[in-house]
């Protein structure tokens, strides 16, 4: 019976971590931390290929909290989770919109930007930027993420209680930073490599990076707001994730292989 039990809670412990790993391909996840390692290379502040482990241990320990606290609840989840987190994504993909268009459309210019009183204070309360743990936990304040927690404390009370509960929710975490990390990792790395070669890369790449937060929260609108987008969208499930870290792979690979032709023709002699 017990060996049973313990094969049975190693099953969901992997079907967890995968559904985590899925959830980490999601589209607002990989829209946000291109965003944001891009703007950590920009500004030189944070590790930037660490944004996404960090964005996903912030999210993931709230879902952890939000287990443990639901463990021998039965009480429903407020509708308007589903809103809040809406907003949430929303709110933060088109400031990340917003500071990558700034700078692509921006001339180049060496002299620093005086910053404004309001600006200087959050310096101070917050440091340069939000750092990407923060953002992740914030992205965890929605009904999908919530309804995940209440699911691992349910399943968990099956098994073994709060332990258990702590494990389907780490494994399902453990899944997430795999993908976002790994995504993270990748962007920092086309990004890099494309940057070091032309001056105008970096507007370039922002650009780009802006254009993917924008459609991403079309996406998100149209998902909210029509039944019929929303039933396609879930049925591609992690492949339009992946999709969309395969275009950004594309386009930073292209960019960077023209910058190199432009490199070569520039040194040959004439």
């Amino acid at each position: 019976m017990t060996e049973g039990l313990d094969a049975s809670l190693a099953a969901s412990l992997l079907l967890v971590g995968m559904l985590g790993f899925r959830h980490g391909f999601d589209a607002d996840h990989i829209a946000v931390v291109d965003g944001m390692t891009r703007a950590r290379q920009l500004q030189g502040f944070w590790t930037s290929r660490l944004v996404g482990a960090q964005f996903a241990l912030g999210h993931s320990g709230v879902i952890l909290l939000a287990s443990l606290l639901l463990h021998g609840q039965s009480a429903a989840l407020p509708q308007w989770l589903d809103g809040m987190g809406m907003a949430i994504s929303t709110c933060f993909l088109l400031a990340i919109a917003a500071s990558n268009l700034a700078h692509a459309l921006r001339a180049p210019s060496g002299e620093p930007r005086p910053l404004g009183p309001l600006a200087s204070l959050m310096l101070r309360v917050s440091g340069r930027q939000l750092h990407p743990a923060l953002v992740g936990m914030a992205f965890a304040f929605s009904f999908d993420s919530m309804a995940q927690a209440a699911f691992f404390a349910s399943r968990g009370s099956q098994f073994t209680g709060m332990s258990a509960v702590a494990l389907l929710a780490a494994a399902f975490g453990c899944g997430m930073m795999i993908a976002d990390a790994a995504n993270g990792a990748l962007l920092n790395w086309f990004a890099a490599r494309s940057d070091r070669l032309a001056r105008h890369a970096s507007r370039f790449s922002s650009g780009f990076i802006a254009l993917v937060a924008l459609a991403t929260v079309t996406a998100g609108l149209l998902r909210e707001f029509s039944h019929g987008f929303e039933a396609r969208w879930e049925a591609l499930g992690i492949w339009t994730g992946l999709g969309l870290v395969a275009l950004t792979s594309l386009v930073y690979s292209v960019r960077i292989l023209l910058q190199k032709a432009r490199a070569h023709d520039a040194a040959a002699p004439h």
